[in-house]
């Protein structure tokens, strides 16, 4: 069997790196492809099954759609992630439609693409609410907003000029409160460009953790007051592995907090038992669900395919469909390739 892997480059959290081992590990062939190549195509004709774990950023997003997309539904060769898997993700507007349509419970939420609607809602509302831009990881576009005149101030921008990923919350002070000359210049150059985008509509040129400014809508969701945590809960094929994220210090938000507890006993297993049953009925390959409260009723706030690997590789065990517990450490890596080769090797049956 060949197995072709597009290198992630993420250092000591490098997905590729890790499911080359694993691979290897269990006697299968890696090949090294570049799917951004003119000859992408080409490179991966002779292999059973392709692997990208593809970021959110704007340039990932828009290789990975069109290339793996083609490589299943074109070249009918099986990848990871595969398309039910990864379509909406990092997209919270996607994922509301999803959850929307299939009844998955959710907090409240209200995405408006009018503006006059917009603001006919935001001046009739209670608050505090949640603003969220569409894309973005660890609460990095997330802020809650307590009043009218702060929510008609957000509806403005999102309708106008539009509001630039990581520039919200502590990353606007990485992005305007240089430490040292080299960030003071590089806030220098941002300021030009600031003031060309705004004065003459140019955009800056990106660098490759920046997406364009997102504009056009606006989202707003329930404030869910009374959470201390948040659970994560990861289904890899059947397995769950979970554990509980707390907020960070004087705020709302747990996701990126750093503050994590991994004990077994602290998980609410309706969470597990809802995760599973989305999965299944998705037919996701491996996902994140990120859970609040309300009362005691856990609500999905989130999905997504991939996720930072090291904490769940700390958790002690895992749960089976039926709730068994299996008291095993293990990558994610891991538990993705064996399923993928697991998939490969059913399908090739079912062909021959």
């Amino acid at each position: 069997m060949l197995i072709a892997i597009h290198p992630d480059r993420t250092g000591a959290e490098s997905y590729s790196a890790k499911w080359s081992r694993f691979l290897e590990n269990l006697n299968v062939q890696v090949k090294w492809v570049d799917l951004t190549g003119v000859d992408a195509l080409e490179q991966v004709r002779d292999c059973d099954g392709v692997m990208w774990r593809w970021a959110h950023t704007h340039q990932d997003r828009i290789k990975a759609y069109r290339i793996l997309h083609t490589i299943e539904h074109y070249l009918a060769i099986p990848i990871f992630p595969n398309h039910n898997t990864c379509w909406h993700y990092d997209e919270k507007i996607t994922q509301h439609y999803i959850f929307q349509a299939l009844n998955i419970p959710t907090p409240n939420t209200w995405i408006f693409w009018d503006k006059e609607k917009a603001i006919e809602w935001a001046k009739e509302t209670k608050y505090p609410k949640v603003f969220k831009l569409s894309s973005g990881a660890s609460a990095s576009n997330v802020v809650k907003v307590n009043s009218k005149d702060e929510a008609l101030k957000l509806i403005n921008k999102m309708f106008d000029r539009g509001i630039f990923p990581l520039t919200m919350n502590e990353f606007k002070k990485r992005v305007f409160l240089p430490k040292n000359i080299r960030e003071l210049r590089a806030m220098v150059c941002r300021m030009k460009h600031g003031f060309d985008f705004g004065l003459r509509g140019v955009y800056p040129p990106l660098p490759t953790s920046w997406w364009r400014p997102e504009k056009g809508y606006v989202y707003f969701q329930e404030f869910l007051s009374d959470n201390e945590y948040d659970t994560r809960v990861t289904i890899i094929g059947n397995r769950a592995f979970a554990f509980r994220r707390f907020n960070r210090s004087n705020d709302f938000r747990a996701s990126g907090s750093g503050d994590f507890d991994l004990d077994p006993s602290k998980v609410d297993l309706d969470c597990i038992r809802m995760a599973y049953d989305i999965s299944k009925k998705l037919k996701f390959q491996s996902m994140a669900y990120d859970y609040l409260f309300q009362n005691t009723y856990p609500l999905v706030s989130e999905i997504s395919y991939t996720f930072p690997d090291h904490t769940l590789a700390r958790c002690p065990g895992y749960w089976q469909p039926d709730l068994t517990w299996v008291e095993q450490k293990m990558w994610p890596e891991e538990a993705q390739v064996e399923d993928f080769i697991e998939y490969i090797r059913k399908d090739k049956a079912i062909r021959k």
